[in-house]
């Protein structure tokens, strides 16, 4: 977690509060006048709605628009917004001016606040509220527009994102129930402004005379502001304004509507943990939303999701059997809006754009979603890039499949809970008891994996020919998926046990780790380094050359499938190869004989290494390091990348320099997601001629490979 920074709002002094008065950050707000370094304007409001509000929503608006601005404006210890890593998580304390300090000083009203903010963001939030000094009316904040018909009184605010779950709701709303409706907008970039008004008028001819008014919110902060782009606490501004709107119209509640799949939200990977895995309509963020604004009401209000028991394909039938399909194309999903251009509206590679992909193939409407308008074919092509962010959307696409094919394949509530425990935090706020609200929770995401698996049969078949020739890239989506190829691992069997508190082993063909029962992580192109972590830590305290381990990590290479890992039998047994000499070849420098005489003179070489270290002969175990140095070499040029043969011509490297290298890079990923096991390895792996792992306190590593079915 990063220190401790203070966010003084307005006025607030920082005397008896404020550590570091330089790492303070002054947030001023203004209305429509004033010269503040944020603004909030709500927009489009018809004169005929608004009625004033109590005091205390006028408060609850501006402690929203102050989180919300310190949330994009100070950092997360990571290099963008696809990383995360020991600093991903703040610690905020905000001091802010309002006009009943003893109401939001109340222990009910901070624990609310702390506790649904901290699961919200997964960050630590401290309040101090103090007097306001100088009132902004609430009128301040509002920008009239009479242009809107408004002929009756809305019955229920929406909060509408131009999302597809957002844009069923509404259809489902004014088109299929005739409700009138009251649309909330958070414009978070002005980007989207035209889609917006797109969506509006066509929403308004679909509606036959009950076209829904929209209210748009924007929040502006001066350029030098605009830092982290994460925004995990948006849903509270956004719910907020909903709920002050809602309270100008009498009314009670707001509502949101996303798929349960996504309100839940179970990681599909470890990079996709905290606040990372966005929990704007989570039922733990809901119920503590409704706390909180019942609190502000001074009577119950609510703040529900219609739609937590429908998947995305589900949501996507509600706009196609509206006879909406036209409306699709129009609708935003892309969680990276700063990279929307007018030819690609969405990037194709975030989880919400591969979640909609199979949701509209699923639904059997994907005719209606052009693929023009994705800037990267997560389904055709290549994801093969060096940089962080593509590595990033390897892995989501690749988890995001192997998710779906483990719970396919899952037959009971039971092991669900078990392979998933995170989920077992949401049943209480769910209605029913524990036991119907796991077995609900099961039959959705069971109704999604099936989906998304139906979808994936039925994209191999379309793409059936451009597999069989090899003429789509790869390393695509559809060839990984079919060929079971070096990103995806599809299991077919998943473990209901508990985890064991520290893992390093392989998945398929994907590295995972776990060290004293934190999350696991996977680690990506870096295959090597981790093999030989993994090899070292299944004989603590035992002194290897790093010959040994590099040239039994290549022998075992030649022949075990690029998903199969190195078997622990293996392992333990020293490396099980055969004897012989290899044999120089033209062309190709290693065909299939001669790597099989590789294996053969490796066992001789382990043999003769076990026999010299027993008689003490240093001079001998040199020797023998030099033809394990050769035949390494000549066993690495003989391969390429995932086993195919490379030609004569390639560099020659110190084995001890590579084999520390791979170590080092392996154990850098790591520090990435896990400084403590990053630390631990650094100090317990000893590299020089020989390799050793000293823990210096008992610990017991799982290093058994889960290989695939």
């Amino acid at each position: 977690m990063q220190d401790k920074r203070y966010i003084l709002c307005g006025n607030a002094s920082a005397k008896g509060i404020s550590e570091d008065p330089a790492r303070d950050l002054r947030l001023r707000l203004s209305g429509k006048e004033g010269k503040g370094n944020i603004t909030l304007r709500i927009e489009d409001v018809h004169r005929k709605m608004f009625q004033p509000v109590p005091a205390l929503f006028n408060d609850l608006l501006e402690v929203a628009t102050y989180v919300y601005s310190a949330d994009q404006i100070i950092r997360r210890g990571a290099d963008d917004v696809d990383s995360f890593g020991d600093g991903w998580r703040r610690d905020l304390h905000f001091v802010v001016p309002v006009r009943d300090p003893d109401f939001w000083n109340s222990s009910q009203v901070r624990e609310a606040l702390c506790s649904t903010l901290g699961f919200l963001s997964d960050d630590q939030y401290q309040f101090d509220f103090v007097k306001l000094d100088q009132d902004h009316p609430f009128q301040d904040y509002l920008g009239f527009d009479d242009t809107q018909q408004m002929y009756r009184k809305p019955e229920q605010v929406v909060m509408f994102s131009g999302g597809l779950d957002s844009l069923a709701g509404a259809i489902d709303e004014v088109v299929n129930q005739k409700r009138r409706v009251l649309l909330v907008t958070h414009k978070a970039t002005s980007k989207l402004n035209k889609r917006y008004q797109t969506l509006e008028q066509l929403l308004a001819e679909k509606a036959d005379g009950n076209a829904p008014p929209r209210i748009s919110v924007r929040v502006h902060k001066i350029k030098e502001l605009n830092h982290e782009y994460t925004q995990r606490s948006r849903s509270f501004l956004y719910v907020s304004i909903g709920a002050t709107i809602a309270r100008m119209l009498g009314l009670s509640s707001v509502r949101f509507y996303e798929n349960g799949v996504i309100s839940l939200n179970l990681p599909v990977c470890a990079q996709v943990v905290g606040g990372r895995a966005t929990r704007t309509t989570h039922p733990r963020v809901m119920k503590g939303f409704q706390d909180i604004i019942s609190l502000v009401a001074g009577e119950p209000f609510t703040v529900e999701n219609p739609y937590i028991w429908k998947t995305k394909a589900d949501v996507v039938k509600v706009i196609t059997d509206a006879g909406c399909h036209d409306l699709i194309k129009h609708s935003m999903t892309c969680t990276h809006t700063w990279e929307m251009t007018n030819q690609h509206t969405h990037c194709g590679g975030c989880s919400q754009c591969i979640d909609r992909r199979f949701a509209v193939l699923a639904a059997k409407a994907d005719q209606y979603d052009p693929v023009e308008q994705y800037k990267f074919d997560v389904f055709t092509q290549s994801r093969n890039a060096e940089d962080k962010k593509k590595n990033v959307e390897k892995i989501m696409a690749a988890a995001y499949l192997e998710r779906a094919n483990q719970v396919k394949n899952l037959t009971d509530v039971t092991q669900f809970v078990s392979s998933y425990p995170d989920v077992g935090r949401v049943f209480k706020f769910l209605n029913g008891d524990t036991g119907q609200a796991a077995q609900r929770v099961f039959d959705l995401y069971k109704r999604h994996a099936n989906e998304v698996m139906g979808a994936l049969d039925e994209l191999l078949s379309r793409h059936s020919k451009g597999i069989r020739e090899r003429t789509l890239p790869g390393d695509c989506l559809l060839r990984t998926a079919y060929e079971s190829g070096s990103t995806i691992s599809m299991s077919s069997v998943v473990s209901v046990e508990k985890l064991p508190e520290n893992f390093f082993r392989k998945r398929g063909a994907v590295w995972e780790t776990r060290f004293q029962g934190r999350n696991t992580i996977h680690l990506l192109n870096v295959d090597k380094g981790a093999e030989y972590i993994n090899l070292l830590l299944a004989f603590p305290d035992r002194e290897t050359s790093v010959y040994e381990v590099a040239v039994g990590s290549a022998v075992n290479a030649i022949d075990l499938p690029a998903n199969s890992g190195v078997a622990q039998e293996e392992i333990e047994e020293g490396f099980q190869v055969t004897q012989g000499v290899p044999l120089g070849d033209a062309g190709d420098v290693a065909d299939r004989r001669a790597l099989n005489e590789c294996k053969q003179q490796a066992h001789e070489l382990f043999g003769e290494m076990e026999e010299a270290r027993e008689r003490g002969d240093h001079a001998r175990i040199e020797e023998i390091e030099k033809e394990m140095a050769v035949l390494l070499q000549y066993i690495e040029s003989g391969k390429g990348l995932g086993g195919r043969q490379r030609k004569t011509g390639d560099k020659r490297k110190n084995v001890r320099d590579a084999f520390r290298n791979a170590v080092d890079r392996a154990i850098k990923q790591v520090e990435k997601y896990d400084k403590p096991l990053a630390q631990h390895l650094k100090d317990s792996i000893k590299l020089g001629n020989e390799a050793v792992y000293r823990p210096g306190m008992p610990i017991t590593w799982d290093v058994r490979p889960i290989v695939n079915s």
